[in-house]
């Protein structure tokens, strides 16, 4: 709770810094105060603290999601000390806000009440509709805004609806109350209940781009600024689906067969749309989107997968797929500046003649995210089909596997861009944080395959 107390205390105080004009150190100050966050969530480790008559429980889960978040929201941040050197308005309403975001994900991780669901979701999407929007001047970053908001707001509702249907039902927010309730119709649910389950389902789903709620995902990821695409594609994702998996294992399973059929079409539905729609995309942004849209399939295969090692295999896949994801947004960056501010994945070209160790970096980065050994991505995609296989799930399991083969295409369409010569080579400038930052993200992406690590969670 302390960490959560002092990260809502550190976006205050970088906003004030931004009334003080004080551009220099809102970097420094929102990551040393990240980094004392780090430090409190981790004196938390092992205490299973719950607050307001139990409404919020910080255990272990909860803390290792939240650890995971503040690393990769830190890398974010070293990121952004570059990016944010060309702007000179706003940036401290944009560092605050993303902070702001992360309570709200704090949130998510560590409910157990619904009404804290809620608040947590909101707390991180107000933010993020605004931060959508960041460059006032372009159409795609306003359009991005808008679309995200409207779509929220629907999402929102829905979800909303679906509490107080239940509520009305069962009489509780509290998940181990609802839970007993619903074991006692042994599956064969009221119609108010089994709506308004199916509205809270599709509320979280939206959060995590599962299809066919996923519409909104690539339209805001290319639209928003850079920076905040990365954050959306890591921290909030991760966010969402502890979020979800919260939500199932203590309050909703076992579900009524209906949902749980839902589930799992929706499982396939995303490993689909998200792979056969990256096929086809020239612009490199919309690819991740896509790409992020179907590895939340393979997340959902494995956190429908309902075992003693389902919360473990969740958070090292989503640990080590930001820790690719972070890099591959600076080096897009990098490669934009010095393409005239172009996204399309032809701008890679001649990326390994001019900066033949990024293009290295990338490729290992890439190779992750396909899941190809020796990375990290390899490893925690085993694990998804182990974990699914061992559960009886063998259908959707070989579907998955199909589908992870899909997916090595067009990420080696990207890693062949890298490699082809250009006849007009641009000059890349690489700061030597942003440098540092590509190079221990991609030794953490190998090592992290080699070395897999299980927290008792």
């Amino acid at each position: 709770m302390s960490a959560l107390i002092f990260t809502i205390v550190l976006g205050i105080i970088v906003l004030y810094l931004g009334f003080l004009k004080k551009k220099a150190i809102l970097a420094p100050v929102a990551i040393a105060g990240l980094l004392i966050a780090l430090f409190l969530s981790l004196k938390d480790w092992g205490l299973g603290s719950r607050y307001f008559h139990d409404m919020i429980l910080f255990d272990n889960f909860s803390i290792a999601f939240n650890i995971s978040m503040i690393i990769v929201t830190i890398l974010i941040f070293l990121f952004g000390i570059d990016y944010y050197r060309m702007m000179g308005l706003h940036v401290a309403e944009q560092y605050a806000l993303m902070i702001f975001a992360l309570t709200g994900a704090f949130l998510m991780t560590s409910y157990s009440n619904l009404i804290i669901l809620f608040l947590g979701i909101e707390i991180l999407s107000i933010p993020l509709y605004v931060l959508a929007g960041g460059k006032k001047a372009s159409f795609r970053s306003n359009e991005a805004s808008f679309k995200y908001f409207m779509l929220g707001s629907f999402a929102t509702a829905i979800f909303l609806f679906g509490i107080a249907l239940v509520y009305g039902a069962s009489a509780t927010f509290y998940l181990p109350e609802i839970k007993i309730y619903i074991a006692q119709f042994n599956g064969h649910l009221p119609p108010m209940v089994m709506v308004g389950l199916l509205f809270i389902l599709i509320g979280v789903a939206f959060k995590v781009a599962a299809a066919p709620f996923h519409f909104w995902s690539p339209d805001v990821y290319e639209g928003s600024p850079t920076i905040v695409t990365a954050f959306m594609a890591t921290v909030v994702k991760t966010a969402g689906f502890a979020a979800f998996f919260r939500l199932l294992g203590m309050g909703l399973l076992p579900l009524p067969a209906p949902l749980e059929k839902a589930l799992w079409v929706m499982t396939g539905l995303t490993l689909l749309v998200g792979n056969l729609g990256a096929l086809k995309q020239t612009n490199f942004k919309r690819l991740l989107a896509y790409s992020a849209i179907a590895h939340s399939g393979f997340i959902m295969l494995a956190m429908l997968s309902q075992h003693s090692s389902s919360a473990k295999v969740l958070l090292y896949y989503t640990f080590v797929y930001s820790l690719a994801t972070v890099p591959l947004f600076i080096i897009f960056i990098l490669v934009k500046r010095a393409s005239d501010w172009q996204e399309e994945l032809v701008n890679f070209r001649g990326l390994f003649k001019e900066k033949s160790w990024i293009a290295v970096c990338m490729t290992i980065l890439l190779m992750s995210l396909a899941g190809i050994p020796p990375s990290s991505g390899f490893m925690a995609k085993y694990q998804v089909f182990v974990l699914s296989i061992s559960q009886g799930n063998l259908l959707i399991s070989i579907f998955a596997i199909l589908m992870a083969v899909i997916g090595i295409y067009y990420y080696f369409f990207v890693i062949r861009e890298v490699f082809t010569e250009s006849k007009q080579l641009n000059p890349i400038v690489v700061t030597r944080l942003n440098g540092a930052l590509i190079i221990v993200c991609s030794l953490a992406v190998l090592l992290l395959g080699v070395f897999v690590w299980n927290l008792p969670i």
